[in-house]
């Protein structure tokens, strides 16, 4: 089997962190990196001798030396960028979220299926071998029935106006960049809610901040999620059920351990020393999918990245948040006088 070759596009802090976990994967090279500016792909070329740099996106996806490429640019350019690989019939891993609504992303997924290219949202978390252990402790009904979850992803962000966060027109907030972790968590057990109410404080740039999301579904469980930009937060997971709950340590989307903790209070603790952050996880699938023949993984589909995406659309909604570009979809389906609705009840929070 020949080595599969690996592109990078993009080179700030993600792309850095996914070459740094690129030496422990089990196959595979890293064969090229693409940047807009040519001091930055050169930089990031020696750093982790990547024999290839690019100083234009598409010469790297045109390139006949690059079989897959992991997308790493802010969330607003991955649309573009992942079409354009399909259409290249390179495979794609690419940076949550994998594109800023449903539509989007169904359109690609449409689009991979026409073209027969492999397509993975990067949700790293889901290959972390932590959560693995907490999916096989669950289907085991180590905890009995599983009824509720509770998780959090928050950091302080850069607040300068400039950042990627704070802008809209990046697809910038809490939600898309840190919020669909928590939400991921909950749909890995318990699917699509029915129900989604959000808490959302939006700052001076527009931007969601902070909120607390509670999901809910009709056969009888709760999901409560806070994703936050202004607070620091131990970053834990709790998933509870009849008879024990498992706590995934923090930070939880890239734990190392986790512990199981039965009614009557015996606790066992599970701790996986992994290399790195944990990004060669995804890496080892897509190469497992692409030697394989696969198009979407089977542990993290397309159905799964569609549902999740979905499901912030609808958060996003309950909040009237749009990225441009969006409101025209909103008022075609006469969703503005709701947009308007809810920003009169928002408190708009001051720095």
């Amino acid at each position: 089997m020949k080595k599969i070759r690996w592109g990078i596009i993009g080179t700030g802090h993600i792309a850095h962190l996914f070459a740094s976990d690129f030496c422990h994967v089990k196959a595979g090279e890293l064969r090229a990196v693409a940047s807009r500016h040519k001091a930055s792909a050169d930089a990031f070329s020696e750093e982790f001798d990547i024999e290839l740099a690019f100083v234009d996106y598409y010469s790297l996806i045109n390139s006949h030396e690059v079989d897959v490429v992991y997308i790493a640019t802010p969330h607003v350019y991955h649309f573009d960028l992942a079409k354009a690989c399909i259409l290249a019939g390179k495979a794609v891993l690419c940076e949550k979220p994998f594109t800023l609504n449903e539509g989007q992303s169904k359109e690609l997924y449409d689009l991979a299926l026409e073209h027969n290219v492999f397509v993975m949202e990067a949700m790293w978390t889901r290959f972390n071998p932590v959560i693995e252990q907490v999916i096989e402790w669950v289907e085991d009904g180590e905890i009995g029935a599983l009824n509720s979850i509770q998780a959090s992803f928050n950091f302080v962000a850069p607040t300068d106006p400039e950042h990627r966060l704070m802008k809209l027109e990046m697809g910038g907030g809490a939600l898309l960049d840190i919020g669909i972790y928590p939400v991921f968590l909950a749909q890995l057990f318990f699917g699509k809610p029915d129900f989604v109410q959000n808490q959302a404080v939006i700052g001076d740039t527009e931007v969601d901040l902070f909120e607390q999301i509670l999901l809910g579904w009709e056969s009888g469980q709760l999901a409560s999620l806070d994703a936050s930009l202004i607070s620091c937060n131990p970053n834990r997971a709790t998933l509870s059920g009849s008879k024990g709950y498992i706590e995934i340590d923090s930070p939880w989307y890239k734990a190392k351990s986790c512990r199981i903790v039965s009614a009557d209070n015996t606790e066992r603790v599970v701790s996986i020393d992994f290399p790195g952050q944990g990004y060669q996880f995804e890496v080892d699938e897509v190469n497992r999918c692409l030697e394989e023949g696969l198009l979407q993984s089977p542990n993290f589909s397309w159905e799964d990245s569609l549902a999740l995406i979905a499901t912030l659309d609808e958060i996003r909604q309950d909040i009237g948040l749009y990225y441009p570009g969006e409101e025209q979809a909103a008022d075609d389906h006469h969703e503005a006088d709701v947009h308007e609705h809810h920003h009169e009840h928002h408190h708009h929070h001051k720095h």
